[in-house]
């Protein structure tokens, strides 16, 4: 219980309070919006990169590693997948690549890791991690890539002229900097390099700051005003999110597995809301912020108040 509230406490300082702060500095006037792209360039070009490093440097490569990679992809592709014919009323570029991203991508590491703790511990906590590893490379690999497609057509949608995609510029940024981490990581620790005496110090000091540099500008990005505007692109969201994607994800690893916890774990990341990297991306690639936004805040209403509360009292 004592292990509990101390996350709980590290969840409001490093998740909520850089949100609130962040809102307050854009209310007041006190940060740029300059600032605030820098921030976030800063954490997915240089934190992300050394904390993806460390991850990977922590896992345990061994035959039983292949089913996290593979759930981990599967997970963002089906929504992702399942938002593509939704998103067909979606006209502008900007808006139906801001869409895609809060399909495809979930709110596993943060709030569902949360989660996972509490009902089952450090054990649960590390398995909804592993999996959130891996929707971070799918991130630098599909997530990334296909932002840039949708900010180029948008580009030349605007100017009427003819689109020709410039592929390489879409597939290779450095927005993708942390895959060099990813791959470091996995040599090191496949390769059963010694991590040094410094390494957890500055690995959970990485973790508290990059928490703040990624929070503090969504937080300034948060415009309650667009709830209104983009609630039906929310509520498309909530089934793919909440209904579809729990149930698959539930009789799968029910047919391969009895161990309840596993099976509750999983199904439990397949319910994750929308996430908050969808922002960052969409602000970097300046798609449709303020939808992200509003999906965001909805999806992880729903989840606080309708799933998590039903997933407690009626499956753990």
């Amino acid at each position: 219980m004592e292990q509990s509230n101390i996350r709980i406490i590290y969840i409001f300082v490093d998740l909520i309070l850089p949100l609130i702060v962040g809102y307050f500095l854009h209310k007041r006037k006190w940060m740029s919006i300059e600032t605030c792209n820098l921030l976030l360039k800063i954490n997915i070009r240089g934190i992300a990169t050394i904390l993806a490093m460390g991850s990977f440097w922590l896992m345990e490569i061994s035959a039983d590693f292949i089913i996290i990679p593979i759930y981990g992809i599967v997970v963002c592709l089906i929504p992702g997948l399942l938002s593509y014919p939704l998103g067909k009323h979606l006209k502008n570029p900007r808006a139906v690549g801001a869409f895609l991203l809060t399909g495809y991508l979930s709110n596993i590491g943060t709030l569902v890791g949360l989660c996972g703790f509490v009902l089952y511990g450090e054990m649960g906590f590390a398995y909804i991690q592993a999996v959130a590893i891996f929707q971070n490379v799918f991130t630098l690999l599909v997530c990334i890539p296909m932002a840039g497609y949708y900010q180029q057509l948008s580009r030349a949608r605007s100017a009427d002229i003819h689109f020709s995609p410039q592929w390489r510029d879409i597939l290779i940024s450095w927005n993708q900097l942390a895959l060099v981490g990813v791959l470091i990581g996995f040599f090191l620790s496949l390769y059963h390099v010694p991590r040094p005496a410094l390494f957890p110090p500055v690995f959970d000091s990485l973790v508290h700051i990059g928490a703040w540099i990624g929070m503090l500008p969504i937080g300034f990005l948060i415009k309650f005003s667009t709830l209104k505007i983009y609630l039906r692109e929310a509520l498309m969201m909530l089934p793919i999110k909440f209904v579809i994607l729990p149930l698959l994800v539930y009789f799968a690893f029910s047919l391969f597995t009895d161990n309840k916890m596993i099976i509750n774990t999983m199904t439990l990341i397949g319910a994750a809301p929308a996430a908050i990297n969808s922002i960052a991306i969409s602000q970097l690639y300046k798609l449709n912020t303020n939808m992200s936004t509003a999906i965001f805040m909805i999806t992880t209403a729903v989840f606080f108040i309708i799933v998590f509360p039903i997933f407690y009292l009626f499956i753990y």
